[in-house]
C-alpha cells in the first residue's frame, strides 16, 4: 500500500492476544498492507506476526488502571505523528479518546458491549448507583458518536441504540479455519464451557445439570471448564456444589487448547442469565462451539434462536432450569446422530453466513476511506 498508515489499537483492559483484537482486526489490518501497533497490558515490547506489541504494566485490580495503566497508554499516544488512526477498544478510555482528537488525531471507538445495561448487572458497583452510572454512559457515548471519527459496535442492538452516518457494525464473527480431524463419536463423554466464569453466565447451573445427567447415566459425564472465575472466591463456593467432582477445571486455553478440547466434546454451554446486558448479546463462545461442529445448549433467548433454532445448530433451554438443561445434555447423549448432525449444521451456518471475512471487508473500507481523510458513511 503507497503511503503506508500507522494505525494504534488501545486497550487497558484486554490480554493482548485477545480474539477480537489481536487475531481479528490487528491481524486483518496488517495484512492489509496496514502498519500496525498495539497498546495493551502485556510482560514486554515484542513484535508478533508482524504486529508491534506496546507493553504497558499488568495490573490486577481494576482501580490500578486509572492511575498506573491508562496514564502511560496517553503518553505512548502523543508520541506519535498526527497522520496516526487511534482505535480503542474500552468504554473507560473515551477520555483518552476525546483528548486525542483535541491533539488532532483520527479516533475510532470499538464498542464490545451495550454498556449502560452491562452496568445494570455489575456485582462490584453499589446497587443504588448503577441506574445512575448507565444513563451517564449511555449519554456520555452518544455524545461521543459525533465526536469520533467512526464508532464501531458488534451487535445490531448497539447499532441502534448509537446508530449514525459514522457508525459501522462489524461483528464478532469467528474466523473459519480448515476442520482436519474427525472425531469418533464414542469418544465423547464430557461437555464444554470456556470464557469468563461467573453466575449470571450460568456456572451454577452447569454444575448442578451436571449432577442430574451423572445420577441418570451409566458412565460418568464431565465438565471441561475453561477460563477464569470472577470473583476468584466464586471457584471455593462452587466446589461445595454436588456436581463438583465431575467438573475438570483447566483454567485459560489457547487457541488450538480450545479446538482440541471441542472436538470430543458432547456439546458446548452457553447459559447466560436472562440480564439486561445478555439477551440481545452474540458471544463469542456460541459461534466459536458452532465453528467446531459442537452441538450447542444456549439460553433461550429470541434473538438466539436465530442461530439455533433456524440452523439446526443446538438446543435451547432456560438458563435457570437445571432439569432442563439435564435433559437437553441426555438427549444429545442419546441421539449421537442428531448430535453429530447439529455440529455439522452449526459449522455450515458458520461457513455460509456468520463468519470473519464478511465483517473484516467492512473493517478495511472503514480504514481506506480515513486514510483519504474521509468519514465513512
Amino acid at each position: 500500500m503507497d503511503n503506508k498508515l500507522k494505525v494504534v489499537q488501545l486497550s487497558s483492559v484486554h490480554p493482548a492476544f485477545d480474539t477480537r483484537i489481536f487475531f481479528k482486526i490487528c491481524t486483518s489490518i496488517k495484512n492489509a498492507g496496514f502498519s500496525v501497533d498495539l497498546i495493551i497490558q502485556h510482560k514486554d515490547d515484542e513484535v508478533v506476526n508482524g504486529i508491534n506489541i506496546c507493553s504497558l504494566p499488568i495490573v490486577q485490580r481494576k482501580l490500578d488502571r486509572p492511575l498506573k495503566v491508562i496514564p502511560k497508554l496517553f503518553l505512548k499516544c502523543i508520541a506519535y505523528g498526527k497522520d496516526t488512526i487511534f482505535h480503542f477498544h474500552d468504554p473507560e478510555l473515551i477520555p483518552v479518546g476525546l483528548l486525542l482528537k483535541v491533539f488532532g488525531y483520527k479516533v475510532i471507538y470499538d464498542v464490545h458491549e451495550n454498556v449502560p445495561k452491562d452496568v445494570l448487572s455489575k456485582d462490584w458497583l453499589p446497587v443504588k448507583l448503577r441506574a445512575l452510572i448507565s444513563k451517564w454512559i449511555d449519554r456520555l457515548e452518544q455524545y461521543c458518536v459525533s465526536k469520533f471519527d467512526a464508532v464501531i459496535v458488534v451487535t445490531p442492538e448497539i447499532k441502534s441504540r448509537l446508530d449514525s452516518q459514522r457508525t459501522i457494525m462489524v461483528q464478532n464473527f469467528p474466523i473459519v479455519q480448515e476442520k482436519i480431524n474427525e472425531v469418533s463419536k464414542s469418544s465423547k463423554d464430557y461437555l464444554f464451557y470456556v470464557g469468563d466464569i461467573t453466575l449470571i453466565r450460568g456456572i451454577k447451573e452447569m454444575i448442578n445439570s451436571l449432577y442430574i445427567v451423572n445420577k441418570k447415566q451409566d458412565h460418568p459425564i464431565r465438565l471441561k471448564l475453561g477460563g477464569k472465575f470472577s470473583p476468584e472466591s466464586l471457584h471455593a463456593k462452587m466446589k461445595d456444589e454436588k456436581g463438583w467432582e465431575y467438573v475438570d477445571f483447566i483454567g485459560w486455553l489457547s487457541r488450538e487448547e480450545l479446538k482440541k478440547i471441542a472436538e470430543n466434546a458432547i456439546a458446548g454451554f452457553v447459559l447466560f442469565h436472562p440480564v439486561p446486558s445478555h439477551i440481545n448479546a452474540q458471544p463469542n463462545k456460541l459461534f466459536e462451539y458452532m465453528l467446531e461442529e459442537l452441538p450447542v445448549i444456549a439460553s433461550d433467548f429470541p434473538l438466539w434462536e436465530r442461530f439455533i433454532n433456524d440452523n439446526k445448530s443446538g438446543i435451547l433451554v432456560n438458563p435457570n432450569n437445571t432439569e432442563e438443561i439435564a435433559d437437553a445434555v441426555i438427549k444429545l447423549i442419546e441421539n449421537p446422530d442428531e448430535a453429530k448432525k447439529m455440529g455439522k449444521n452449526g459449522r455450515n451456518a458458520i461457513l455460509s453466513k456468520y463468519n470473519w471475512k464478511s465483517e473484516e471487508e467492512k473493517l478495511l473500507r472503514l480504514y481506506r476511506s480515513l486514510n483519504k481523510c474521509e468519514v465513512n458513511n
